[in-house]
C-alpha cells in the first residue's frame, strides 16, 4: 500500500520527468503553436512539482529525484527519435507516449494508496487530468 508521502513523491517524479522531457524537445521546434503549448505543460508540471514538493516538506519529507540512469534512458531515446524526424507530429507522439506512461503509473499508484489525506489523493487527481489535457493538446499535433 502507498502512504501520503510516496503518493506526492511518485506526483513530484512524474512532473519532473515531464518538465525534464520539455526542456529537452522543446528545443528541436520552431513552431510558434506548438512551441506555446509544450510552454503551457512545462508551467503546469512545473507547478505541480512545486505543490507536491511544498507538501512533502510540511510532512518533514523532500521529493525523490528520478534516478540519473532513467534520466539518461529518457534524454537518449528522445534523441534518438528526433535525429531521424523532430516535426511537431513525432514530438508531440513522444509526448502523448510519456504522459500515457504517467497515468498508468500515477492511476496504478492511486489504486494502492491507503493514505488519509485527501490532499495528496485531489493533487493526484489533478496531476491525473492534467495529464490526459496534455494528450488532448497534443493530439492536436499529431
Amino acid at each position: 500500500m502507498i502512504n501520503d508521502v510516496e503518493l506526492l513523491q511518485d506526483i513530484c517524479e512524474s512532473s519532473e520527468m515531464g518538465r525534464d522531457s520539455i526542456m529537452h524537445v522543446i528545443k528541436l521546434t520552431d513552431d510558434p503553436g506548438f512551441r506555446k503549448t509544450l510552454e503551457t505543460q512545462l508551467t503546469e508540471f512545473a507547478n505541480m512539482y512545486d505543490t507536491a514538493d511544498k507538501m512533502l516538506q510540511e510532512r518533514g519529507s523532500r521529493p525523490s529525484s528520478i534516478g540519473p540512469v532513467a534520466k539518461a534512458a529518457s534524454y537518449v531515446t528522445a534523441t534518438m527519435k528526433t535525429l531521424k524526424e523532430n516535426t511537431p507530429s513525432c514530438i508531440a507522439e513522444m509526448m502523448i507516449q510519456g504522459s500515457t506512461m504517467g497515468i498508468t503509473k500515477l492511476t496504478r499508484q492511486l489504486n494502492e494508496y491507503d493514505g488519509s489525506d485527501d490532499s495528496a489523493a485531489r493533487l493526484a487527481q489533478k496531476q491525473l487530468k492534467t495529464e490526459q489535457a496534455n494528450i488532448d493538446e497534443m493530439k492536436k499535433f499529431l
